[in-house]
């Protein structure tokens, strides 16, 4: 810890909103990154679902678009469980390490702080995902052609990141309220309920519409990819379903990272 404090510029009061919010950024980033855990929870979870039966037999795949979004649909089952997982300590380790003086005492301010932590802490937890993902786009350009490398950075744009921007707001904001174990019992409860327990099981559940997290919507509207839930409901993908589901994950995390603020603002003794 004092190693990456040492190496991360303190803002001063001088600096500006942005300058603050990067410096917080960096400093967030590179006490995520170096957590053993990060790495360790994040591709076992990937790895685990990935070495599972295939939902589709993707062997027989040789669209480069299909072939991608079919294997990003196994990231995304329980990936972003993990990332969500390891980022809702953040608030409970602070304190725990007596951090939380210390980064009061700072000119950064609640603002800086909180958004850096976002920005940070949520970039290095996608670190290892985007790493076993380039892994994978490394190993499919041997089997399938080069193709696959551009497909899969835009199905990394906008599969992967609306979700997990949108689990890293939620990982950050609501365990202040409910502390990390039990956040970690809800997010797996509203992951698995929300967008694998699809129409047919006769729950209520967003599974299937353009309100899930699992990114089913961009992966077939843009990149033909199987989606098991929608198919269920009986609805086909289009451009705009693709563009609202995206739409509402962004919005939704930019939300709860305003009220935190906000909350945060208004309880601040300053």
């Amino acid at each position: 810890m004092t190693a990456v404090l040492e190496r991360t510029t303190a803002p001063t009061a001088a600096q500006g909103w942005w300058a603050k919010t990067r410096a917080a950024a960096r400093y967030e980033y590179l006490m995520q990154v170096r957590r053993p855990a990060v790495w360790v929870v994040v591709i076992g979870l990937i790895a685990l679902r990935c070495s599972a039966p295939l939902p589709v037999n993707i062997g027989s795949v040789t669209d480069h678009a299909a072939l991608v979004s079919d294997w990003a649909g196994n990231f995304m089952e329980l990936g972003p469980i993990g990332v969500g997982a390891v980022l809702a300590d953040r608030v409970r380790r602070e304190a725990r390490l007596e951090l939380n003086d210390l980064l009061a005492s700072t000119p950064t301010g609640i603002g800086p702080r909180l958004w850096g932590k976002a920005v940070g802490a949520g970039a290095a937890t996608i670190t290892p995902f985007a790493l076993c993902w380039a892994a994978l786009l490394g190993y499919l350009s041997t089997k399938h052609g080069a193709g696959v490398i551009p497909v899969g950075i835009e199905v990394f744009a906008t599969v992967f990141l609306p979700g997990l921007i949108f689990v890293t707001a939620f990982s950050l904001t609501v365990p202040f309220l409910t502390g990390p174990v039990l956040f970690r019992l809800g997010l797996f409860g509203y992951w698995v309920w929300g967008n694998m327990v699809g129409p047919d099981y006769g729950i209520p559940t967003p599974a299937g519409t353009p309100f899930e997290a699992i990114g089913e919507y961009p992966i077939g509207a843009w990149f033909h990819g199987f989606m098991f839930d929608a198919r269920e409901r009986g609805w086909n993908a289009t451009s705009a379903d693709a563009v609202i589901s995206i739409a509402f994950l962004l919005l939704t995390a930019l939300a709860a990272l305003a009220t935190a603020h906000y909350v945060l603002n208004r309880r601040s003794p300053s």
